[in-house]
């Protein structure tokens, strides 16, 4: 059976809680060590699957990138407007 990113969207998001997240993603990442063929049109790497695990076992999935991003964005609008006041 060959893996879609439908299937594996679909069997994610009946997941509750992020400890269960977590261990389809492992489970996952060691499938596709051992039958690489499964995930042939599915383009995601082992570092990438290391990451997807190292965030769902955190206590709050991807807070520091929003963190990040918050910042970021909030930076540029800082500049934006000394832009316009110049």
């Amino acid at each position: 059976m060959e893996m879609t990113k439908e299937i594996m969207f679909e069997q994610f998001a009946k997941l509750k809680s992020n400890k269960e997240k977590a261990k389809y993603l492992i489970d996952l990442k060691e499938m596709k060590q051992k039958t690489p063929h499964v995930f042939r049109n599915i383009k995601i790497n082992l570092k990438q699957f290391d990451n997807l695990i190292r965030e769902w076992s955190s206590v709050s999935p991807f807070s520091a990138m929003k963190r990040e991003i918050a910042e970021r964005e909030e930076r540029e609008k800082r500049l934006e407007v000394e832009k316009r006041k110049d």
